[in-house]
């Protein structure tokens, strides 16, 4: 049995994404396209159906605060801007999956 094909406009529709997207994922190979004739994407509809799935997923919830500090004053510095990342990572409603601090001598200046 052939599988229906849907229009761009019917898989942005679906998939709540602008077509620009779908544009990119076919030239990534994320996503099987068929073109028709005409040369014009389908999509078909049990791939719509298994990208719903995946898009369903939310990993967009989490976050990773990342500190970086050259010399013991911006240590002290670093921390107060951890914590004040920190807090505004969990105002704006994201989990808070990571915290990652990085020591590092700057670059001097010849």
């Amino acid at each position: 049995m052939v599988e229906k094909l849907l229009t761009l406009r019917e898989d942005c529709r679906r998939l709540g994404v602008h077509p620009n997207t779908l544009r990119k994922w076919d030239g990534q190979g994320r996503i099987w396209v068929v073109r028709t004739v005409g040369g014009r994407r389908g999509i078909p509809e049990g791939e719509v159906e298994r990208l719903m799935g995946v898009l369903r997923l939310d990993f967009s919830r989490k976050a990773a605060v990342y500190v970086r500090f050259s010399s013991r004053g911006q240590k002290q510095r670093g921390d107060l801007d951890r914590q004040s990342l920190l807090e505004y990572v969990e105002e704006k409603g994201y989990e808070v999956a990571a915290v990652l601090k990085d020591a590092a001598k700057g670059t001097q200046r010849e």
